[in-house]
């Protein structure tokens, strides 16, 4: 088979599953690995994949925004995996910021043993979940909320006021969801107004943990939250492979930490 008939035929699968995985490509055309990763490049240079970790997908589908109730169906066990490692970097007495992603929230039924710890958070679902567990455990949380407008599709407030109160924090860290991040892009969203709202979080804590499953790498998304810098933590689920940390090697090398499970 000529390159440009497997290009078309990889075209046309995309368009019919919206992503491919190399694997399966390599054995639906009985070639290499490296012919099919060859191959995804030279369709990304021409803009018509986004290459992924271990695929491609169209690249008009990197930026949107599915809402919360479809979100949190997705990806259960790797954001149960992610939580459990996020829970071990709370300690008694921190103060900490939570935003309102569906994996940040999975944190929540972990902080039973923690002692007097002080949670902010924008998300009425987060701070809802609070409110049962010191209902149902008798925990020694301080729950403090974030006003403003709330978008229904995330049930997070997002807002000038959000934006301004969350801008005179001083927390000792943040747990941030992240729908994208790529060494080269930084972290991106597909909203411009939560865009805001996480990049202020980030610069109120000492401490900035980004949660994102394996999916989340190597995309790009519609707006920038900020640069990756070297002293972030990035904790991901067991799927997050060899060839994912490789990518970030240089950032690596220069203090960032990637924390998956064992």
């Amino acid at each position: 088979m000529f390159i440009e008939e497997r290009h078309h035929k990889i075209m046309e699968i995309l368009k019919r599953t919206e992503r491919v995985e190399v694997t399966e490509l390599c054995k639906l055309f009985d070639v290499s690995e490296d012919t099919i990763r060859r191959d995804l490049r030279i369709l990304e240079e021409k803009n018509k994949v986004k290459r992924t970790y271990g695929g491609a997908i169209l690249p008009e589908k990197v930026s949107v925004a599915l809402p919360m109730l479809r979100r949190d169906d997705l990806q259960t066990y790797e954001k149960n995996e992610i939580a459990i490692l996020a829970a071990s970097f709370i300690n008694d007495n921190d103060t900490i910021l939570l935003d309102g992603s569906t994996t940040v929230s999975k944190i929540i039924p972990l902080l039973t043993i923690r002692k007097n710890l002080t949670v902010i958070t924008n998300s009425v679902q987060i701070a809802h979940d609070i409110i049962v567990l010191e209902s149902n455990f008798e925990t020694s949380i301080k729950l403090y909320m974030i006003g403003g407008l709330v978008q229904k599709n995330i049930a997070n407030t997002v807002s000038i006021e959000s934006l301004m109160t969350i801008k005179n924090l001083s927390v000792d860290k943040v747990f941030l969801g992240v729908c994208a991040i790529s060494p080269r892009y930084g972290l991106t969203t597909p909203s411009l107004e939560e865009a805001q709202i996480k990049k202020a979080m980030i610069e109120s804590a000492r401490e900035v943990y980004l949660l994102a499953d394996s999916s989340k790498f190597g995309v790009r998304s519609l707006a920038l939250i900020d640069e990756l810098k070297p002293e972030y933590t990035i904790i991901s689920d067991s799927d997050f492979s060899p060839d994912i940390k490789n990518e970030f090697k240089d950032w690596i090398s220069k203090g960032l930490q990637i924390i998956t499970p064992i």
